[in-house]
């Protein structure tokens, strides 16, 4: 009889041991993030997990309206190289941002907007050089770019990044040098003129100014406009006198 019932009693036990393990199986099978949680608790994680995903949906969903609508009557471009997939549901936001990243024609969107860039810079260098695309093509202008290695990076700069600043010191610049030119023409015309009445009519300008006795160069003159217009300017009034006094030779 104690012989039964200690084989009772064993088995017992190895059925308690059975279902003990089989407790701690299921319990190490529990996310963490689950453990110790109440129904009512994980229901309201579901919820929200729902709730989450359902408007990052919506958000997807109106991202592919968008760029949908803008590939419109565009030409058809080659698939980029398959990007890794990213399970939606374990990773919603990085899942989003990838979609956004890969995506073909955000790289039309970003060349729409180059293309908006440089719209905008030329429809403003057109309203402050109206003669812009004149000048563009002279040819002394496009020798006087290449001529300078700063202008030249200017030049860089505007036709490529389509740089506002860059453009509008270069055209402004070029415009300076020629108003000092013309400038510089007229005032020789005019000097030449005065000569010959004066000698047509035998007589002279009368100065009680002893003149300058320094000789200038027409070629030294142009050169100084071309490439100092500053210092031509502060020295225009000697120029000036230069040219009256017929100080100026070819």
């Amino acid at each position: 009889m104690a012989q039964l019932i200690d084989e009772v009693t064993s088995e017992v036990d190895e059925d308690l041991q059975q279902e003990a393990v089989s407790e701690e199986v299921a319990v190490d099978d529990t996310p963490e993030h689950y453990r110790g949680k109440t129904p009512s608790e994980l229901i309201k994680m579901h919820q929200e997990a729902e709730s989450r995903i359902g408007q990052q949906g919506q958000e997807v969903g109106q991202l592919r309206k968008v760029v949908d609508d803008f590939i419109l009557n565009q030409s058809k471009v080659n698939e980029p190289e398959q990007a890794e997939e990213i399970d939606f549901f374990a990773e919603p936001d990085k899942a989003v941002d990838s979609k956004i990243a890969n995506h073909p024609t955000i790289k039309q969107l970003e060349q729409l907007g180059n293309q908006m860039k440089q719209s905008q810079t030329l429809s403003a260098l057109q309203q402050k050089h109206p003669d812009i695309k004149e000048v563009a093509m002279d040819a002394n202008f496009q020798k006087w770019v290449v001529g300078s290695k700063i202008r030249s990076e200017l030049y860089e700069r505007a036709n490529n990044k389509y740089d506002y600043d860059a453009a509008d010191e270069l055209f402004s610049s070029w415009k300076s040098t020629q108003d000092v030119a013309q400038q510089a023409v007229s005032v020789e015309r005019k000097e030449r003129k005065q000569a010959l009445n004066a000698a047509s009519t035998g007589g002279a300008n009368g100065s009680s100014e002893a003149p300058s006795r320094k000789i200038y160069r027409r070629s030294d003159i142009i050169e100084l406009m071309r490439t100092n217009p500053q210092r031509y300017q502060a020295m225009s009034d000697e120029i000036y006198k230069a040219y009256q006094e017929g100080r100026v030779k070819s």
